[in-house]
């Protein structure tokens, strides 16, 4: 800046001179001497006030693109300790306040409700209604009604908690504030669902669930009468056929209009040796609402350090071969079910969210679950050796977990759905109808959905949890259309050996991959609450 300054200062001198050598008449009169030397002064003045302007302009950019550095390294390291369901240290802690620890209540659109009232007369079951208490529920309400109006109607009728620090609770996303979810919902209820009250579309799973508990039955007697790696194999193949489809949808409220029977066939989960209440606060409460987050969802960081998911966990020298590895990994994923859900049934919290809401009976179906699960795989011991049943299990628990991961990881673990800006900055501030489609991709059609219980059209799934899997091919259409209008990525694969192809890349270059830095504020924001963003 200095030395532009001299360049400037200096050639306007020398033209100055040169102009006097070159008139001697003019400067041989003091009167025009005198002229000359006020031009030549003001000349460098302007020069000088010109360049010191640039200057401080230049410096007050930089100062500029310091505090923003700066404010960008404090905001991303803020979002690395968040916890949708804990308190802030230093704040008001309503899971700990006396006054509100009895209380069963939840936060929906910044206000806080007592749900107690409600349980009784929720259509979906209490089971599922548990799952918002103690956290702002407004993305679970959102998400999980295809006509939300009705939701909001049901809270507008509960009881108001006047006086609770709802700026204690974390903020939830909020998907009815997303023009492109809000479009695709209203084409799925005018075009696919547009008998109001009938719950249509969480009908068309009777002919998948018989199917399906037709072939376990099956697999259990072969195993139970010629116990051995085989038999454990096409055991483990049925576990992993009710995990995908019947239990995940059942779970999720979807795969019968009746709450009791969504009830019964989600324990089929503690059938096959999971859980049916840590996985609905594992996957649906922190994968659904924060999908490929790396602060809140459990499935991004739970497989660490064994597994890098994402370019924003550390890196160890061993990830380097995790692409050949994982597939050691995948068969023990039984194992990995029953040591998470012991220790959440003590410690009350999957990783990913706190069972604030759980009751005793839901707690005692963990370890009912677990006495059912192994009385069947241990059965076969009253008329056969050790040795064969032991080997059974292997293959059981080796055949269900690489179908398992082989099936469910892909979806979420491709380059176009790992874009870190996708999920940057706080939860609340992104479109959550926009988030879902980024941070998953879809694969195969009818075929796939029948048998994965449509986690093979993942984003579909994400949009529309309670809604029977089914539907999702007809969805799926629709889905595609409304992101290309608004030029939203939709990504498709034809086939899983595609997809999978892709997945292994993704791990392989996840292994090499420098770790970055939280990203402070997302690509596409909430157009409501994020504004200023937009």
């Amino acid at each position: 800046m200095y030395l532009g300054r001299g360049r400037l200062e200096s050639g306007t001198t020398r033209g100055m001179m040169r102009t006097h050598a070159r008139r001697p008449s003019t400067t041989s009169n003091p009167c025009a001497r005198s002229r000359v030397r006020k031009t030549t002064e003001r000349s460098l003045a302007r020069v000088r006030r010109s360049t010191s302007e640039k200057g401080s302009a230049l410096v007050l950019e930089r100062e500029s693109e310091r505090e923003k550095e700066e404010g960008g390294k404090a905001r991303a390291e803020g979002l690395r300790f968040q916890r949708p369901d804990v308190a802030a240290p230093g704040g008001a802690d309503p899971w700990n306040d006396e006054k509100w620890t009895k209380t069963k209540w939840t936060v929906f659109r910044d206000v806080a409700y007592d749900l107690d009232p409600f349980f009784a007369r929720h259509p979906g079951g209490d089971w599922l209604l548990n799952l918002a208490v103690g956290r702002d529920c407004t993305a679970l309400i959102e998400s999980y009604h295809l006509r939300p109006e009705v939701a909001t109607a049901r809270f507008r009728m509960l009881p108001k908690l006047e006086d609770f620090p709802v700026e204690a609770v974390p903020k939830s996303p909020r998907p009815n504030d997303s023009p492109l979810y809000n479009n695709i919902r209203n084409r799925v209820r005018e075009e696919l669902f547009p008998e109001e009250g009938k719950n249509m579309h969480r009908q068309g799973g009777d002919h998948a669930t018989v199917t399906i508990l037709g072939f376990a039955a099956f697999a259990y007697a072969v195993y139970y009468s010629l116990p051995g790696f085989l038999s454990g194999c096409l055991l483990g193949l049925a576990g992993a056929w009710i995990g995908l489809t019947i239990q995940h949808c059942a779970n999720h409220g979807a795969m019968s209009p009746s709450p009791a029977v969504n009830g019964v066939l989600g324990l089929t989960n503690d059938l096959i040796g999971g859980s049916s209440l840590m996985w609905r606060y594992h996957h649906q409460v922190s994968h659904h609402i924060h999908c490929n987050d790396n602060a809140m969802d459990q499935d991004v960081y739970t497989a660490m350090p064994l597994l890098r998911f994402d370019a924003r966990r550390p890196k160890s020298w061993y990830h380097r071969f995790q692409q050949w590895y994982m597939f050691l990994a995948f068969p023990l994923l039984q194992v990995a079910f029953q040591v998470g859900d012991i220790a959440a049934l003590f410690t009350r919290d999957t990783e990913g969210a706190k069972l604030h809401g759980a009751t005793t009976w839901e707690l005692t179906t963990v370890v009912l679950g677990k006495i059912v699960h192994f009385g069947l795989l241990l059965g076969p011991l009253m008329n056969h050796a050790v040795s064969s049943v032991l080997l059974g299990i292997v293959g059981f628990m080796a055949c269900q977990g690489i179908v398992l991961a082989c099936t469910f990881a892909v979806s979420h673990n491709v380059a176009e759905a790992k874009i870190p800006e996708d999920t940057g900055g706080e939860a609340w501030e992104r479109d959550w109808g926009v988030q879902q489609l980024v941070t998953s991709a879809d694969w195969g059609g009818k075929i796939g959905n029948f048998f994965t219980g449509g986690l093979n059209l993942q984003v579909e799934h994400h949009l529309f949890p309670a809604i029977c899997f089914v539907h999702y091919p007809d969805i799926a259409k629709i889905v595609k259309e409304e992101a290309a209008k608004l030029n939203i990525p939709y990504a498709s694969y034809r086939t899983l050996p595609g997809i999978f192809v892709q997945f292994w890349r993704f791990m392989k270059d996840m292994g090499t991959a420098e770790q970055i830095g939280e990203v402070p504020l997302p690509k596409i924001p909430n157009p409501q609450l994020a504004p200023k963003l937009a």
